[in-house]
Formats: structure tokens, sequence, C-alpha cells
């Protein structure tokens, strides 16, 4: 009897031809749990599979999930990479909106005399607690495409390890589009598939987090995604002090596992040279973390 089981489909440009590539363990489960992982020869994202509803995705991430809450001297140190991004970006002051917010931590960081700061959240615990710093009319909860447009527009929209989540990431695109100004920047960040952890490691680099993570990007990927938006990539870096290194460690430990019981000493022996090895194949545009500023092309012309 022939397999009845429908084709996977890409959620990104709806091809059928999915390129199966491995499995990869939910490292949150217990007993772990495998996810394919498959390939899309069309528009080179990596999908995980099962197709799932947002309920059934929800039951994969813990209730701490998004950390307990911290002291304000810990919000403010764990967010020193995202605001000297800002400042790298030309980005120092405007509305804005945090897409996938958490606890609310980055919108906590920034300077409230500069910024006009508002977030959107699917989880109502995380919801919950920016709230109690933010104000409940400053904190939406559910996906951006389900915002009124008399939210308003935004001069800057950001997605922090926020894209590769959404099980429908083309119309939230979409809907982050509707709601940014005429010259305003958006800015994506996500782990980059197209890096040199995620080509060696395969089903044991770290930022793949199956099956949370949904989507697994590249930088031309992202490019085709955001062109039928009128939307261009104008500033580009792999380089992230704050995933790289952590990623590649982790990666690393998770790959040695399957040595055996000398996996700690080769971890330990192999340790010192990760930092000086990430840092150059970073800065040579194969770093673990993709962070792009985005603008519409009206906006870029007027520059």
């Amino acid at each position: 009897m022939e397999d009845q089981t429908p084709p996977a489909i890409c959620k990104i440009c709806g091809s059928d031809k999915l390129l199966p590539l491995f499995e990869a363990q939910d490292r949150l489960s217990s007993p772990a749990k495998e996810f394919p992982v498959a390939r899309c020869p069309s528009c080179e994202v990596w999908s995980t599979l099962p197709d799932m509803s947002e309920s059934e995705i929800g039951e994969y991430y813990p209730v701490d999930y998004w950390g307990t809450e911290p002291t304000q001297e810990w919000v403010m140190r764990s967010q020193t990479a995202k605001l000297d991004l800002l400042k790298a970006f030309g980005l120092h002051s405007g509305r804005i909106l945090d897409v996938g917010c958490g606890s609310g931590f980055f919108l906590r960081a920034l300077e409230p005399d500069k910024w006009n700061r508002y977030g959107v959240e699917t989880g109502t615990e995380a919801v919950n607690a920016a709230r109690k710093h933010l104000s409940s009319d400053r904190i939406y909860e559910g996906q951006i495409s389900s915002l009124a447009p008399t939210v308003g527009l935004f001069d800057v929209i950001t997605l922090w390890s926020c894209l590769e989540h959404m099980n429908e990431p083309v119309r939230e695109l979409a809907a982050v589009r509707n709601h940014l100004k005429p010259n305003g920047a958006i800015i994506i960040q996500v782990p980059n598939a197209g890096s040199y952890q995620a080509r060696f490691f395969k089903n044991d680099w770290f930022a793949l987090d199956v099956p949370r993570h949904r989507h697994h990007f590249c930088l031309p990927a992202l490019r085709s995604i955001l062109a039928p938006y009128d939307l261009e990539i104008i500033a580009a870096t792999t380089v992230s002090r704050e995933h790289n290194l952590h990623s590649l460690r982790q990666s690393l430990k998770s790959r040695l596992r399957r040595w055996g019981n000398l996996h700690k000493g080769i971890y330990l022996l192999v340790k010192p040279f990760t930092w000086p090895f990430d840092r150059i194949m970073s800065q040579l545009g194969k770093g673990a973390t993709i962070t792009v500023v985005v603008k519409t092309h009206d906006s870029i012309a007027h520059d």
C-alpha cells in the first residue's frame, strides 16, 4: 500500500519538495523526543516537522522558558549587546515595538525618556510579567498579525530571536511591514542556518532548539522572504557575543558525548580554542547568529 501521508509543505514558499536533513532531539524534554528537520530547495529555509498548531507548539515551552524575575541590574547587563546594536545601527529614539518581547527585558533596558516602548507576546505568563513593568496598555497578547490598525505605526520594530519561533513567519512579517512607519527600521535576529556551526554540527547544533524553533534561516533566504514586502536588508552581521560562543560550546558538548567517557577531557582540551576560532568565523560572516537592519526601498532611496 502506498504511503497516504500528505507531503510536508514549506510555510515560506509553499513548496512540497522538502528534503530530509536529519532528526534532532528536543533538549528540554525528558526522555528526549526527536523531530525531523527538512530543507526547502526553493527558498533554502529549514523547517522543523511535523506541522503543529499554536497550542501544540505551546506544550513544548516550559513554564520557566523566559526565566524568572531578575533584578534590574541583571536586565541591563543581559541586554547590553542589543542596546549596543541599536546605537551601532544609528537608532537612538522613537516609538518602538518589540515582537516576541517575552517578559519585557529588552524594553525595560531602553531609556524611557528616549523610547516610547511597546511589546507583543504570545505567552500569557510572559505577558503578565512584562505588564508589571510596562503597564497593560503597552504589552499586547497574541501575534503581531492580530494587532488592530489603531495600534499605529512604529519608528523601530524589533524581532530578537523571535522569527524562528513563528508558525507563520511570512504572515507575521507582512504584519510587521504594515505597522512600520515609512522611514522606519526593522531589526531581525535569528540563528544562522548558513553558519559553520549549523553545517558542521547538524542535529547537534545547539541553536536548532526543536521543536520550538519552527524555521531556520540563512541570510540569502531572509533577503528573498523580505523582498515581496518592499523590504531590503541595509546592514547585516553574524557577530554575536551574546549567542555565538555559547552555542559553539554547547554544540561541541553534544557532539563529544557521542564519543563516550572521554568527552569531558576532550572538551576541556579544546575549550580554550573555541573563542578565537568562533570570533574569526563570525567576522568572516559565518557566525551562528544573523542580525539585520531592514528598511523599505522608498526610505532607502531618500536616505
